[in-house]
Parts: C-alpha cells; structure tokens; sequence
C-alpha cells in the first residue's frame, strides 16, 4: 500500500503552530485541566498520553456554535459531511476512518445506532453541553468495539455555587429562534442541574437543483426540543451516588436525489442517555465505582406521511470500575462491564435482533522521574462472534520541563453490525474489522500553551465495505497522518488552532487502492478571541483541501472542491449578568458542498440575549 506525504512536507506545514513556542509572551498560570477520557481516570490533560483535547464551556461559549458537528468540526483529526444544514445526517471521519469508526458518549454512555454502528450527533446541541473531551486514536482496550479513530465524549452540565437560573435566546438567519433556560448549583452536599431547549429553524433546500432535478425545491425545516438533568448527593467522606439523564428529539425535513419534485421526507428521532452511578473510596487506596445506564436511538422515517422506515436502539451497560493506587504516582485499574444490545428495524427480516458483551478490562497508569507509561488491555466476549481482545501501550518521556516526547502502539476493532449481518447485501460471514495504530508525537506544554503534534499510521484488517451489492471484508486499507492541535494566549488573544494532513485509502473486493471518499489530504483550523472592556470579539476560519466523493445522482467518483469558511463573533456584557451576543456565520459567503449535491448554508445572522449566574 503506497501512502503519499512526506514527513518533511509534513513538518514544513506544521512550522506556523510552532511560531507560539518561539514568541515572547507573558507565562500564564499552570494548565490543571482535568480530563478522564484519555484513561478512564482523571488526570491533568498534559499528561495524557494519547493526543487528547478538552473544549471547555468558555471555548463552547466563545464559538457560539449550535450543535455539536460545528463545534468538533476545528478540531485536529475530525472532518464530517451533512447532507444540508443543521439536524441532517452527519457523517464523521476521525483520524481517516469511517464514521463507524468513532465512538460517542454522553456522560460515559453509548448512544450508538445498532444498525449502522454511527451517533446522530446532528441531533446533540450544546445548550445542555459542558464540555467535550477528544481522544484521537485506537481506544477500544479502554471503550471496546467502534473506538478504532477516536472517543468523543460528551459532558452535560452540572450544578456549582449558589444556586442560580440562566437563560439565552437567539433570533436569526432562515427564521431561526432558539430558547434555553436552566437551574443549577449546589445545596450542601447536594448538586444538582437542569436544563432544557428548543430550537426551530425553517432552513433551506438542502439538494442543490441543478445537481438533482428530481428532489424537492422546498426549504428543509428542522426542530429539536432538549433537556438534560443531573443530581449528586455526597453520603459521606467515602460515598457518592449521583443520577443524571439526557434527552433530544430531532423533528427534520430533508430531500431525496431519487424522488419527485413532491415527495414530502421527514424524520423524527430521539436520543435519549439514563444513568446511575455509587462511587466508595472503601480504603485509602482502593476507588470502586459501579454505573448502570442505558443509552437509546429510536428513529422514524415517513415519505407523504406514510411509514418509510424505523430503527430503535437500545444499549443497557452495567460498569464496575475500581481503582487501586500501588504506590505513589503508580496506579492500577480492573473493570467489569457487561453490555446488552436490543434492535427493531424495519428494514431486517427478523422483528428484533439482540448482542450481548462481557468484558475484563485492566489498565496501569504511572510516571517515575521524566519517564511516564500507560497501559490498557480489554478482553471482551460478545454473543454472535466470539472473542475480541485488544490492547494500548503508551509511552512518554519528558525532555524538558515543558517538553515531552510521546509514543505508542494499540490495537482497535469493530464487530458488525446488524445491518451489515442481514442487511441489503448483508453478509453472516463477516469478520470484525480490525486496526493498529503506531504513532509519534511531540508536545509543549508551558503555562496555558499546549501544543501536540503526532504522526500516527494506522492500518485495517478485514475493513467492512459494501462492494458489488454486498458487504464484505477487505483485505486492507489505512490511512497515514499528521496532525497538531494548539491551545493558548498569545499577545491577549485566546488562541484554538489545528492542522491535519493525511492519506487515506480503501482497497476494494477486486484488490484496487483508492483514495478514501470524503476525506481531505489537508484541513485545519484557527480562532481567535479577545477581550475589550465589555466586548469579546472572536473570528474563527475553518479550511479544507479537495475530497474525492461520488455524484450525487450517478454515484460515478468526482472531486468535491476544498473552501475557506469563517464566522465572526461579538459578545456584549451588559452587566454583571446580561449579555447580548451576535454572529455571523460563513461571513464571506462561501459556497461549498460537504457532499456533492447538498448545499451548505449561506451567510447568516444570529443575535442572542442571555442571563447567567
């Protein structure tokens, strides 16, 4: 298999997110970010071994972004494609794979669609959302089957000091109105949070006309009413219990390249996360959690108000996580889990089809001097197919005080879902597809500077494709990568910057290499924000090279073009409590296509006013 960029390309491109490193600016205080998802445990993001990146509620409400593909979609490694605006169907691409590829959750739950292994995170707006932690790479041996380009997880908001109510609402552009209100903080040793949303906008025609005559010209609506609520009682130095809960129902409209100027398609979906958690510190040196949640995807499709299509979801998890710390700055982790997948399709022969996992999952996390290592391996045992074992081994070793040279090596895998099973050309041979993934990085971590750069090949056994009117295993494909991500303050502005070039290829059935579809060689990122006296002003650029896709009609290979998108910010405090805040999305109008045939927004105003504690 022939991959084509060269490290010393590669390198030359990364040198203008290195320029923070050699600029004279004032040090700002230690960055203590905590996040969990880089190994199941907290711990500050400079440590952390895979190439993780936190956006926290401040970046959330800087960019001003409405739902969550926006937001992720500046991040190092992540591309995504929509077919039309917001609430269409988003297909994500992390680190060159598919979109079955990436694993979502939602406070620690899966939320996966059964039938096609993906997350409707189309439908996850960010009124609910605290923050989003990104870990890049193979994780399965932390999160098991889907965990081959990546976990996104999802963090709701939670109840701190005083308890107080917000509120925002906006007005803009193809009659947009969205309205959030919430209530949180904390009682003694009670927290608690609630929060809820609606958002309604008529859109636009999502199909471009001159690409699909036969779709519906009309402007394609969509509506999303959401709500997320937690609450945490400490019973004790040693105990905790908490519950928190998740939900969103997406209403859209959309078009069919394949119907009549008439045809009326709607959708309607809800993603809904139910979890309970008892965590004890039994001894000083042993943390035990045990969490029961579930996590569900039920989706209608109608065409002229008749039933097209459904698909219901159901995961149930019960996790015990216990933790023990050895010795000092060596930690030793086992965990139990159990899953039990449930799906009703309309589209399968059968009436429901079911999956059941068990897994023994064992970790260690430890640093002696400039030395630090981390180490996974998940066992797991799942009810159609067998056996799927996989592993992570991480290595970090700290040149500097501020500098640290990253390695490691993981396996990943996916099992086959239950459309590729018994599907249209489904296949009850399948084998689960398989990764493994070497990568190198650099960081710099000074102050509020953070900055990662990696270079990372990962490689597919028994890929699942569907090829000639069926699905089948390939015998290999992969993707070779560089990526950097920088985070920081650099003469007064709040920088957020990425930059991903890499070389994805698919092999088919009849052992041709070719380009992946929908990914580009090249695509990044900047934002800036700053802030004077009562203002906070922000611009955001987002720019991608050419993809190689395929017609919208014909389904014959094009070449989608690249475009160089930006979005403009201004927030106003009005007083120590009042604000009022605008955007203007795609400022200069770009026009572009995710995906050949489907048109993207054009530029639009938005204005809020909001109230916050």
């Amino acid at each position: 298999m022939h991959f084509s960029p060269k490290p010393l390309r590669a390198l030359a491109a990364l040198v203008p997110l290195l320029l923070p490193a050699l600029a004279h600016s004032q040090p700002a205080p230690e960055d203590d970010a905590v996040v969990v998802s880089a190994s199941r445990t907290e711990q500050r993001i400079r440590d952390a071994i895979p190439h993780t990146t936190v956006i926290t509620a401040r970046e959330i409400r800087d960019s001003q972004a409405i739902d969550l593909p926006a937001l992720l979609r500046r991040e190092a490694g992540f591309e995504f494609a929509q077919n039309g605006g917001v609430g269409t169907i988003s297909g994500v691409f992390m680190r060159g794979g598919r979109s079955a590829h990436t694993l979502f959750l939602i406070d620690g739950v899966r939320i996966e669609d059964a039938s096609s292994g993906q997350t409707a995170i189309q439908h996850i707006l960010l009124d609910e959302v605290e923050r989003v932690e990104i870990v890049r790479g193979n994780v399965s041996s932390l999160y098991g089957s889907g965990a081959i380009g990546g976990v996104v997880q999802v963090f709701t908001r939670r109840g701190r000091g005083k308890p107080a109510p917000s509120a925002e609402f906006t007005l803009g552009a193809r009659g947009t109105a969205r309205l959030r209100a919430g209530y949180g903080g904390q009682l003694g040793d009670t927290r608690f949070n609630l929060t809820v949303s609606q958002f309604d906008t008529r859109g636009y025609s999502a199909i471009n006309p001159r690409q699909a005559p036969a779709a519906n010209p009309e402007a394609d609506g969509y509506s999303n009413t959401s709500a997320a609520a937690s609450i945490t009682q400490r019973i004790s130095a040693r105990h905790e219990a908490g519950v928190s809960f998740y939900t969103a129902r997406g209403r859209a409209d959309y078009d069919s390249a394949f119907s009549t100027v008439n045809a009326v398609h709607k959708s309607a979906q809800d993603l809904d996360t139910l979890s309970g958690y008892w965590e004890a510190r039994l001894v000083d040196a042993w943390r035990s959690r045990l969490t029961l949640a579930q996590g569900s995807d039920y989706r209608t499709d109608t065409l002229n108000g008749n039933l097209a299509s459904r698909s219901n979801t159901r995961n149930r998890q019960l996790i015990w996580d216990n933790r023990f710390a050895v010795a000092t700055g060596h930690e030793v982790s086992v965990g139990i889990e159990s899953l039990k997948q449930h799906l009703v399709n309309s589209g399968l022969a059968r009436p429901t089809y079911h999956r059941d996992a068990s897994t023994l999952r064992l970790g260690y996390l430890g640093s002696v001097g400039a030395h630090s290592l981390q180490f996974n391996a998940r066992s797991e045992s799942y009810s159609d197919f067998g056996a799927a074992n996989t592993h992570f081994a991480g290595y970090g070793y700290a040149l500097s005080e501020d500098w640290k040279l990253i390695a490691s090596t993981s396996t990943a895998f996916r099992a086959p879902t239950f459309v590729d099973l018994f599907g249209f050309g489904g296949n009850i041979a399948l084998k689960p597809e398989r990764a493994s993934t070497r990568e190198l990085g650099l960081q710099w971590a000074a102050g509020e500077h953070r900055l990662r750069m990696a270079i990372f090949r990962t490689e597919y056994q028994d890929a699942i494709t569907f090829s000639a009117s069926m699905v089948r295993n390939v015998r290999r494909a992969g993707v070779d990568g560089y990526e950097a991500s920088y985070s920081g303050v650099l003469a007064g502005f709040d920088l957020r910057a990425s930059l991903t070039l890499q070389d994805a290829v698919d092999q088919e059935p009849n052992a041709a290499v070719l380009p992946a579809v929908r990914r580009a060689r090249a695509y990044g990122s900047l934002a800036a924000y700053r802030t004077w006296g009562d203002w906070r002003m922000g611009a955001e650029l987002l720019s991608s090279g050419r993809r190689p896709d395929t017609d919208i009609v014909s389904g014959a290979r094009v070449v989608n073009d690249g475009y160089n998108a930006a979005n403009l910010t201004a927030r106003y405090r009005i007083d120590k409590h009042l604000y009022a805040a605008l955007k203007l999305e795609n400022a200069f109008d770009e026009r572009y296509q995710l995906i050949p045939g489907y048109d993207t927004p054009r530029r639009g105003a938005f204005i809020s006013v909001g109230w916050q504690p």
